[in-house]
């Protein structure tokens, strides 16, 4: 685990920011932690909807398995997981890969930029899974982190990925341009101009 930096969420209950910590790189142990949490709340917030005879829609990201992405990427310094974690909790994970991706925009086509391969929060933070969200502003703070490692890097705030459909209301709300669909998904991406505009 690397030492974290100190971030703010919103607690959706008071309204009120509380403090978060953000982790620039995490181990498959703590990946580990996550599945473990997650599911058994995917399980708990299934079984209850059954419950009151109501149809459960589990997240379109339900199935993956951050400890074997992790456990894959974890030697490759081009290849960090980020997670928020508050109250104890991990709240949000985020796999990058800083090198060989390349920006498609016609003003900035070809050159390097980060590239998010996966992003999810935790599902108590989902609307479409808690009545009663969490934190608010996780995904938020992880896309942030993504566009400052691509300023680390002098890669002048250039942000890629693949969004999944229920997602991109949010990518597009935080500027991202969407630029066609490629392997059945919408590819979505921050010129230098538009991460600039959102990390303000």
């Amino acid at each position: 685990m690397s030492q974290p930096h100190h971030i703010w969420l919103q607690d959706c209950a008071t309204g009120r920011s509380v403090e978060a910590l953000l982790y620039e790189r995490i181990d498959p142990v703590y990946a580990e932690r996550v599945d473990d949490a997650w599911l058994i709340h995917l399980a708990t917030a299934e079984a209850q909807a059954k419950a009151r005879g109501e149809k459960f829609e589990a997240p379109e990201h339900a199935h993956w398995r951050w400890h074997e992405k992790v456990l894959r990427s974890s030697h490759l310094l081009s290849c960090p997981t980020l997670a928020v974690e508050c109250e104890g909790q991990p709240q949000g994970l985020m796999l990058l890969k800083t090198d060989g991706h390349f920006a498609r925009h016609s003003e900035q086509s070809e050159k390097p930029l980060v590239f998010i391969t996966y992003l999810s929060t935790a599902p108590w933070n989902m609307p479409s899974v808690a009545p009663r969200p969490r934190f608010r502003g996780v995904g938020t703070n992880l896309l942030r982190a993504a566009v400052e490692v691509s300023l680390d890097l002098e890669f002048k705030g250039r942000v890629g990925l693949h969004s999944l459909p229920n997602a991109e209301p949010f990518y597009e709300r935080q500027g991202m341009q969407c630029l066609g669909q490629d392997s059945m998904l919408n590819y979505y991406e921050f010129s230098p101009e538009n991460a600039a505009a959102f990390i303000r």
